[in-house]
């Protein structure tokens, strides 16, 4: 049937690496749910995953006043000083006028400011305030622990198998 999606074989804990505490890493909350075909959808995986790591780091960054989108934001703007709002909603694939609302309040809360060009009028890019860095670098601290805690049943090369995967699969989606 052309509408079925190949779903891979279930990995055998044979064919997988071994894990000390025993556990193949496979999660136990569809246990008693029949999938029928969900198991291969990755876009469903990645929306689950993304929804449970997103509630278990939402409140930790909230607790200093930021969001995930406004760190990612200014982990940007630190590591690429010339950046303008634009090519940051590029990368983060979220329209301009989104942007706009997540710069206007890191703005208003002093974490950004924003310098218009000396060459051209039209154009301006984001610098962190003093405020900005503390606060990203508090914010680090906290990404750093909940990735850790989160990827933990991981084993590095499966961590970095997934993120390579995952800067694969975000590279196909924006070419085309």
């Amino acid at each position: 049937m052309e509408d079925q999606i190949a779903v891979p074989a279930p990995t055998t804990p044979a064919a997988r690496p071994a894990r000390a505490d025993g556990h193949d890493g496979r999660s136990t909350r569809s246990d008693n749910i029949r999938l029928a075909g969900l198991e291969g959808i990755v876009g469903l995986h990645l929306g689950i995953g993304h929804s449970l790591l997103v509630q278990r780091l939402d409140p930790k960054l909230k607790a200093l006043g930021l969001t995930a989108k406004q760190v990612t934001i200014m982990w940007l703007v630190e590591a690429n000083p010339d950046i303008t709002q634009i090519e940051i909603g590029r990368f983060l694939a979220i329209e301009r006028s989104t942007i706009h609302q997540f710069t206007r309040s890191l703005l208003k809360n002093g974490m950004i400011e924003v310098v218009q060009s000396e060459t051209d009028g039209r154009s301006s890019r984001i610098e962190l305030t003093g405020k900005g860095r503390d606060s990203l670098a508090r914010a680090r601290k906290v990404i750093v622990a909940h990735e850790a805690e989160n990827t933990a049943q991981l084993t590095p090369i499966e961590r970095r198998l997934l993120l390579d995967l995952l800067f694969k699969l975000g590279g196909a989606m924006t070419s085309g």
